[in-house]
């Protein structure tokens, strides 16, 4: 990943519908993220362009040249994206407001993810304890 400063917040409702079109894919050619959007609200090729470049000099694309296109890949995978985001919000957050918010997380989740979110739980607990 780029030592760039990555800001993690979308800037508009399109950069999403990108991000998200470049991690169902994997990697993607301009045409190829257009191909993903509905085709009555597809964006005009310069707009998703240029869309991907300020993805790319925020460091969460990266981008190599194939032939005559550029091929864009996600500088973070969706999972982590989502991690980073949480915690950098979290971070500036009084201690009540952090453990509420994660309390209110785990609440909205289904009872199997749950299970999965305990038994990790214990697993740290256990190996905290080890030390």
């Amino acid at each position: 990943m780029s030592k760039r400063n990555t800001d993690l917040d979308f800037h508009g409702e399109l950069q999403g519908e990108v991000m998200a079109a470049i991690w169902k894919l994997g990697e993607a050619t301009v045409d190829a993220v257009r191909d993903e959007q509905p085709k009555r609200r597809r964006s005009a090729y310069t707009t998703v362009q240029t869309v991907l470049n300020r993805l790319v000099g925020r460091g969460l694309l990266e981008r190599e040249r194939k032939g005559r296109a550029f091929v864009y890949r996600p500088a973070l995978q969706e999972p982590e994206y989502l991690s980073r985001s949480i915690v950098g919000r979290l971070a500036g957050a009084s201690p009540d407001a952090r453990r509420a918010a994660l309390v209110n997380l785990v609440d909205d989740l289904d009872p199997g993810d749950r299970e999965q979110i305990a038994r990790r739980a214990k697993q740290l607990k256990r190996s905290r304890g080890k030390r």
